[in-house]
Parts: C-alpha cells; sequence; structure tokens
C-alpha cells in the first residue's frame, strides 16, 4: 500500500537541540513538565490536530458504501497516503478480510487508542523541547499486513504498523525464532517510533566499537525521549538479562579489552555482539547466557557515562558532535 522512502535518519536534522537538565547525574532523565510545558503541548494540538491519525481505525469498520465516501473525504488532508491511483488500491486493500483481521486483533492487545496518543505525544514532545521548536512529525497508524518493517518513513511523517506489535504468541509470527518472536511485543511500539526517529549514520570508521557507539547512541535517544525501559524493551531484554549485563558488566567489558575486539573491523564479530541474535558469542562457557547485542549494550552504557562526565552538553551535542571513539571512551572515563 506504502511507497517506502529512503532512510532519512534524524528527521529533525539541522535543528539545534538545547540543553536539557543542567547538572542532574543523569541528564536523560526527563524533569516534571510544568505549567509552561503543558501549555506548549496544548498549543501543538491545537496547531495540528491531525499530528496522530489512525488510519486504519477510520476506515476498517466501514462496509464499502461508506468506506468510499470517508475516503474522498480524506484524501485531500493526506497526500502521503493517497497517491494518484488510490481509488482502485485502497479500496481491495480496506475491505480485505485478513486485513480486518489483524486490525481487529490490534484492538484486542492495545490498552487504548487515547493511551497510545498520550505516550506518543509525550515523546513529541519531548523531541519538541529538545530541538526547540515543532518538529511538525505526523504519525499515521496502519495495518501492514505483516511487512517486516516495523515504522516506514517519509518526509515528516512516521507510518506505524499496529500488526507489528500482536505479541509474541501471535499465530502471526509463528514462523519466526522465539528471540524474534520477542520484538512484537505490544509495549515495544513507541521504542520503535522512537528508533526511527534518531537512526544514527554509521561513523565509517568500521570497527566494531564504532557500531557499538552508533548503536548506543540510538538507545540513549530512546532512553531521554521516552525511558529506561523503553531502551531495554527495545533490546528486548528480561529482567533476567538486565540483571546478567549489569552484574557482569565488568567482565564482558574486560573480555572485549583482552580479546583486542573493539578496533576489529571483522563483520562476524558484529553478527556476534552487536545485531539482533538469541545470544552474544563470546566463546565462553556461558555464551548462552550473555544476551544478545551485549556490544550494543555496552556502547550504550559507554554513551551513558559520557553524557554523565559532560552534563553541560545537549542531547545534539552528545550524539553528533561526539570525538571520535578512542577519544569518546577516553572522554566518558568509562569504568564499570
Amino acid at each position: 500500500m506504502l511507497t517506502r522512502t529512503p532512510n532519512l535518519g534524524l528527521l529533525f536534522t539541522g535543528a539545534a537541540l538545547v540543553a536539557v537538565l543542567g547538572c542532574q547525574n543523569d541528564p536523560w532523565v526527563a524533569a516534571g513538565e510544568d505549567a509552561e510545558a503543558q501549555a506548549q503541548s496544548a498549543v501543538l494540538a491545537e496547531r495540528d490536530p491531525l499530528r496522530i491519525v489512525h488510519f486504519a481505525d477510520s476506515l476498517l469498520g466501514l462496509d464499502s458504501a461508506a468506506l468510499a465516501v470517508k475516503l474522498e473525504a480524506m484524501a485531500p488532508r493526506h497526500p502521503l497516503i493517497f497517491e494518484p491511483n488510490w481509488r482502485e488500491n485502497l479500496p481491495p486493500y480496506l475491505l480485505d478480510e485478513g486485513v480486518r483481521q489483524l486490525w481487529a486483533d490490534a484492538q484486542k492487545v492495545r490498552a487504548s487508542t487515547a493511551d497510545f496518543d498520550r505516550r506518543a505525544n509525550q515523546m513529541l514532545d519531548r523531541v519538541d523541547g529538545l530541538q526547540g521548536q515543532p518538529t511538525g512529525l505526523r504519525i499515521y497508524t496502519y495495518v501492514s499486513r505483516a511487512e517486516e518493517y516495523d515504522v516506514i518513513q517519509a518526509e515528516g511523517a512516521l507510518f506505524v504498523a499496529w500488526d507489528r506489535f500482536l505479541g509474541a504468541d501471535h499465530p502471526l509470527y509463528a514462523n519466526e525464532a522465539t528471540y524474534l518472536r520477542a520484538r512484537h511485543h505490544p509495549e515495544r511500539i513507541y521504542a520503535a517510533i522512537a528508533a526511527a526517529l534518531y537512526n544514527p549514520s554509521s561513523a565509517g570508521g568500521g570497527q566494531l566499537i564504532d557500531e557499538m557507539l552508533r548503536m548506543g547512541k540510538q538507545l540513549l535517544f530512546i532512553q531521554t525521549v521516552l525511558s529506561e525501559e523503553d531502551a531495554y524493551r527495545y533490546l528486548t531484554y528480561t529482567s533476567g538479562h538486565q540483571e546478567f549485563a549489569t552484574t557482569n558488566e565488568r567482565e564482558l567489558w574486560e573480555t572485549f579489552v583482552r580479546e583486542r575486539w573493539l578496533y576489529d573491523r571483522r563483520l562476524d564479530l558484529k553478527r556476534k555482539l552487536v545485531e539482533v541474535a538469541p545470544f552474544s558469542k563470546l566463546g565462553s562457557e556461558r555464551d548462552q547466557e550473555v544476551p544478545g547485542q551485549i556490544g550494543t549494550w555496552l556502547g550504550w552504557r559507554i554513551m551513558q557515562a559520557y553524557w554523565r562526565a559532560h552534563p553541560e552538553l545537549s542531547l545534539w551535542e552528545v550524539l553528533e558532535s561526539s570525538p571520535n571513539s578512542a577519544e569518546l571512551i577516553q572522554q566518558s572515563n568509562y569504568r564499570p
């Protein structure tokens, strides 16, 4: 239904981000929303009542006659969805029984559309505050018929697929490995949106540490605009995974240093230690216990340490203006 556009990375590129929280110990923790922030949120909502558009919810409960009328009314306001041949392409898709069943399943697993709107708006308000001005970003929810993308980017908009977050036990994902099915948790939808908002480009060094820090920056962004819990949920780390990683952090880091992996350029190391996997392959007897993407987790810990050591920096400065990998580790004072 939707035409995919190239990855635009940070959708609000070019805007200067403001300092977040002064000298707090954890600068990524959001401060309580004051009256001024609440007023700004109200202004933003009034300015763009279509900030979040539930495309599927607006249409999938209608019969063919009512659907045609609704589509004609919506078309002028949503050019990103209504391409030139929409009258031929959209109705068959929207009347498809499989699509309607997936939408019904999505309604069952999400608490309510109002809950989604509240959390998504809080995240967008947080991004607007960090940027210093509204992004003008619009979020569309839809049913993708199980495409492989959680979120599709277009200029000024994100398309979020309800049917990518139906829960690990949904039959739609029956053919996926267990560790991949965990990525379909309904509450992971917010972290997936945040990850689409900021997907940093590779530093170009090609070393393992470059990729560790690149992914660590994305997790720091998710943590800042949402929460630490959401960042862990994006990793699909259980409480057991979190406990193992934090308990064994020093040993894990020492293994990376001892094996001289940090500045290694081998692609297989990235697959074993940074990319999505059921566990991380360290070549030890405990590999089955080590959560997947442990290199990404360590990169996140380094980025946390770097910002903690430099609280005067804005989020944007931490993410995009930081030194090269070797200097960043040194300046972070990272000591697990």
